[in-house]
């Protein structure tokens, strides 16, 4: 796991050095960007038989590099809430930093886009009632993920509204793997 997150800690300083060291005609645009996330852990594509959804939030910075005349390379921070919410009124709810790298196709105002992202707990809790517990050992997800991503979007002007739809790729706890919808907002400066 550690050289997993090396591999993209160096990717991620490597692009943004050789980006910022291209021509100063090519664009680059920073924003940033936030909205209402949904989401769930599975097995094999299915929630478990008492899950349901998790409603939350993530919000993070972004910066996207003009690599030809309609492809960009993003990258990024963001912080969101993951998990999965029981019919008995229990909650887990996984507190993550995500760094994405991803393609953007840009077409007039529309775009799509797609990549992958690492995500690192930061903390984790259980929430029964109103009560919030930390997990013990054996009932922990795990500290490290790799989700990839696509999506699609329009942007006006400096704004832009998009959706993402992210599909966890390592177990996280018991064979269960992160999955999450995001609706967003993005400013563009």
């Amino acid at each position: 796991m550690k050289k997993i997150i090396s591999l993209f800690i160096l990717i991620f300083i490597i692009s943004t050095v050789s980006l910022q060291a291209q021509d100063k005609d090519k664009k680059q645009k920073i924003g940033i960007r936030g909205g209402w996330q949904l989401s769930s852990m599975v097995v094999d594509g299915n929630k478990p038989d008492t899950a349901q959804y998790l409603n939350s939030f993530y919000i993070g910075l972004f910066r996207d590099n003009k690599m030809a005349s309609i492809l960009y390379f993003g990258t990024g921070i963001e912080y969101f809430q993951n998990g999965l919410k029981y019919s008995n009124n229990t909650k887990r709810v996984v507190h993550s930093i995500s760094i994405p790298l991803g393609l953007k196709l840009k077409l007039g105002p529309v775009f799509i886009l797609g990549g992958a992202a690492a995500n690192v707990k930061v903390t984790e809790k259980i929430i029964i009632g109103d009560d919030k517990y930390d997990p013990v050992d054996g009932n922990r997800t795990e500290w490290f993920d790799v989700a990839a991503f696509a999506g699609a979007g329009v942007k006006i002007f400096f704004l832009s509204v998009e959706a993402r739809y992210h599909w966890g790729l390592l177990d996280v706890r018991n064979d269960l793997k992160n999955r999450y919808f995001q609706l967003g907002l993005g400013v563009s400066f």
